[in-house]
């Protein structure tokens, strides 16, 4: 293994850290990966490089973290304990809208642009394209698929999300520009294309599109998915439930669920204006109830850097029926000391925890992962992560920084889930 320049770090007060070891009253957490210099090797002594693009952690409990350098995507993976990393040259995008991992531990990407679509990342690093077309040899319909239309070979390239559910069937979320910018979330049904949420505004008179709008305070509870306008672009992460719901967030300023029956229910916020200031009460401490999730107001976000903007919240589901997104507290006070991080972190580990969190503390929105209960209920489970994943009971919480070598760097943690 080789091993970086370390860099100074001794100026950075604890204080400032977020990590404060021997802290009864922070969170507790342990460095899972990113805390060193090494290059491979046990992961929480070796560096992962680049922007932060996404996280996912599959059924068998293998990390996996999406980053981009120079236009380059790497796929960073822990499993055993071990960091390995491969590039992957082949995935020609600036703007990576979410990864997500299917039943079978197979890894994939959709693309807002470049080549667009969703392609699928072999351990080797090989990029291939399982949905979508190629713009240099196609020569079909320049027009986005309608309903029944066979799914290979169809004209899908602005992709803002993508799930693949326990049944190994692929959803993403598809954006459309005629007569507004709005998203369809759509899956494969049979080899053919299918809509499970969102109404298509094409064609539409102008009075039947001011009908299919959702007006202040969302729309009803139990409305058909595929009647619901959801306008607005850019960030559309999706999830698949243990049981087959479909989770999307939509504008980020809601997540909204599918049921089996095709149904909508809104989780929190609301696809018109994102929620209910002060509807809830303020985060206290982590996992601790909050009040309804229906009253929440939320602005879903990633990580966020120069050049490719904002990325996808994280959106993720755990196996008691939770769902756990990222949210960015706007205007909001910094959260309590109770979501600083702590925990045995000593050396280069606890340097770098210093200089993540002390970048916090410079003009940045607080960010947050919210938990929604399957009662409704809503508690703030961390604080100061860009991405969020999780396996049996544990939440897995990725921080975006730059160290002292002006390296964009992640930093990956994990903090117990409360049974």
């Amino acid at each position: 293994m080789t091993k970086r320049g370390w860099g100074v770090a001794a100026a950075l007060v604890l204080a400032a850290a977020g990590c404060t070891p021997g802290s009864t009253s922070a969170q507790t957490v342990e460095l899972v990966a990113g805390g060193g210099e090494a290059d491979g090797g046990p992961a929480p002594d070796a560096f992962i490089d680049g922007r932060l693009v996404d996280m996912t952690v599959d059924r068998a409990g293998t990390l996996r973290v999406l980053t981009e350098t120079d236009a380059v995507a790497t796929v960073w993976t822990v499993q055993d304990g071990k960091l390995t990393h491969v590039a992957v040259p082949g995935l020609k995008a600036e703007y990576v809208s979410q990864m997500t991992v299917g039943p079978d531990g197979a890894v994939y990407v959709a693309l807002w642009n470049g080549e667009g679509g969703v392609w699928q990342i072999t351990p080797q690093g090989q990029a291939t394209r399982r949905l979508g077309i190629d713009r240099d040899t196609y020569r079909g319909d320049r027009k986005p698929p309608a309903d029944g239309a066979v799914a290979d070979g169809a004209y899908l390239r602005h992709l803002h999300g993508v799930a693949v559910g326990p049944d190994n069937r692929m959803y993403f979320a598809e954006e459309r520009n005629d007569p507004t910018t709005h998203q369809l979330v759509r899956t494969v049904d049979g080899g053919r294309i299918r809509t499970v949420l969102g109404r298509d505004l094409a064609g539409l008179t102008a009075r039947e599109c001011r009908s299919a709008r959702t007006r202040e305070g969302g729309f009803p509870d139990g409305t058909p998915a595929t009647q619901i306008a959801l306008e607005g672009g850019l960030n559309d992460p999706i999830a698949i439930g243990a049981d087959g719901t479909l989770y999307a967030g939509p504008g980020r300023r809601s997540v909204v669920a599918v049921r089996a029956d095709g149904s909508a229910h809104e989780l929190i916020g609301n696809v018109a204006g994102g929620g209910l200031d002060g509807a809830v009460d303020d985060p206290e401490e982590p996992f601790a109830d909050r009040g309804r999730a229906a009253q929440a107001s939320v602005w879903l976000r990633g990580t966020r850097t120069g050049k490719r903007g904002e990325s996808n919240a994280s959106l993720v589901t755990d196996d008691r029926g939770n769902v756990y997104v990222t949210s960015v507290r706007l205007g909001a006070d910094e959260l309590p000391e109770e979501f600083d991080w702590t925990g045995d972190a000593t050396g280069r580990r606890r340097d770098l925890l210093q200089q993540s969190r002390k970048q916090r503390d410079i003009g940045n929105d607080t960010t947050e992962v919210l938990q929604i209960r399957p009662d409704g209920s809503l508690a703030t489970a961390a604080g100061h992560a860009d991405a969020a994943a999780v396996h049996g009971d544990w939440l897995y919480l990725a921080r975006a920084f730059t160290d002292d070598e002006n390296t964009d760097r992640v930093l990956v943690v994990r903090t117990a889930i409360p049974r």
